[in-house]
């Protein structure tokens, strides 16, 4: 524990004042501005040097607040701690008092307290992590899972005011249940490909409407994995600018074309349907054999909106709004089955951490399991790790052919180990196992 405010445990200003519904008299402050300074930059240099494994601030609600929330993060996670290292010895002063400070847990005792003690930072020793799932601080100890259910309560309430058909109770019930587990394919090398830039890269294309959005990571992914890359507008394909004729490979992006305001997608396809010169570029382009294309979020409703990835089914699948009702965003898991994609039948049995972000994700399809190609599940049926509700937990399915896939998640938002919000420890990636997605699109074109 660092005190950065060098200043006596106040409680004024408290939210412990707050809930007794009192101001007090005194505040704490910062007391030494070269302190702090000194202080912030030592944190800096040990982060730096892989020194600090957690750490957290102290604001509103205290110590006890910040100890709790460290404790949150996982299942199988507390703390013992020994508060008796505190000069002063009024309990609830050091427990409330929101003194700017940070409590972080060390990776090496000794290294970091000989830093903090040649640069002249003052630090107190409180204690350890524990797998006991309980703050135990001598005369209290917290039961971790039900202060954990009484902090998230808040967010539940507000919930319930927000979300549809049981999913506020769904998150709730979940939450702390739907554990982020992930299998990498053991064929993974986290190397980027190495291109053979004296060889002619074989040519894809963004395709794009007015307010779509994530054509620069899909751009980049199709560049990092080999190809020549073109961004293609509606307006150029309705003007007849843009043919696709020499393009084997598309991305239908996400976004909001149009705003949505005919439901995800509606104007977007309807772009396609009633413009000549744009209908007969995507047909020509998907007659040919010796093509390929993804369409991820707003891509996907634009794929399954124009019925080309079961044109064999006389009822097709439609995107529906997600069973929440609402806009949801959330890091989440897939699981990729065994299936016959050109891009992702290598990864099968993977199990990777992705994005999504879709307010009409929701697989609705009328015809049995069997008689689709479902490429990828979510890593849990139940919501929230199913964002959406689909039919069958679908995530990604592909055509008959294994050459045009859809998905809601976003890959393209996932190729780097920095993009995901939670990724496997110790591990230097330069990318992720998504981006073998691209890879294979790449290859497959060579081949043929």
């Amino acid at each position: 524990y660092i005190n950065l405010s060098q200043d006596d445990f106040k409680l004024g200003g408290s939210s412990l004042a707050q809930t007794l519904n009192a101001i007090g008299n005194e505040a704490p402050t910062i007391k030494d501005a070269a302190f702090f300074k000194t202080a912030f930059n030592t944190l800096q240099e040990l982060i730096l040097d892989n020194q600090i494994l957690a750490g957290h601030d102290i604001g509103s609600g205290g110590l006890i607040t910040t100890l709790l929330e460290m404790c949150f993060a996982d299942v199988n996670l507390g703390a013992k701690i020994d508060f008796s290292v505190f000069e002063e010895k009024d309990i609830i002063k050091y427990l409330f008092a929101e003194n700017i400070a940070v409590v972080f847990q060390a990776n090496s005792d000794e290294t970091v307290e000989a830093k903090l003690n040649a640069n002249g930072v003052s630090f107190y020793k409180l204690g350890n992590a524990t797998t006991e799932t309980t703050l135990n601080f001598g005369p209290c100890q917290l039961d971790i899972a039900k202060y954990r259910d009484i902090w998230f309560k808040t967010s539940f309430l507000l919930d319930q005011k927000q979300s549809k058909n049981g999913t506020a109770q769904a998150r709730f019930d979940n939450y702390k249940n739907q554990v982020l587990n992930y299998t990498f394919p053991a064929h993974f090398t986290g190397k980027a490909p190495v291109i053979d830039n004296s060889k002619p890269r074989p040519k894809a294309a963004i395709i794009r409407e007015k307010g779509s959005n994530s054509e620069r990571e899909m751009a980049n992914a199709m560049y990092l994995a080999g190809f020549d890359v073109k961004d293609v507008h509606m307006t150029d394909l309705i003007s007849g600018r843009e043919t696709l004729e020499d393009i084997q490979f598309i991305g239908a992006v996400g976004g909001f074309s149009n705003s949505d305001v005919l439901g995800s997608a509606k104007g977007w396809a309807g772009a396609f349907k009633y413009n000549e010169k744009a209908n007969t570029a995507l047909k020509n382009f998907f007659k040919r054999e010796d093509t390929l294309s993804v369409g991820i979020c707003n891509g996907c409703q634009l794929l399954m909106e124009l019925e080309l990835i079961n044109p064999e089914h006389e009822v097709h699948g439609k995107m529906l709004h997600n069973d929440s009702h609402k806009h949801e965003s959330i890091f989440t898991s897939v699981t990729i089955q065994e299936n016959k994609s050109v891009m992702l039948s290598t990864l099968a049995g993977s199990t990777l951490g992705v994005w999504v972000s879709h307010g009409e994700g929701k697989f609705n399809l009328p015809e049995p399991e069997a008689n689709y190609n479902i490429v990828g599940k979510y890593g849990y049926e139940g919501y929230p790790a199913n964002p959406n509700g689909s039919d069958y937990n679908t995530a990604m399915m592909c055509d008959t052919t294994g050459r045009h896939l859809v998905m809601m998640p976003h890959i393209e938002r996932s190729t780097f180990q920095w993009n995901w919000a939670n990724y496997p420890k110790d591990r230097n990636d330069e990318v992720t196992p998504w981006h073998e997605a691209f890879v294979n699109a790449r290859k497959w074109i060579e081949k043929i």
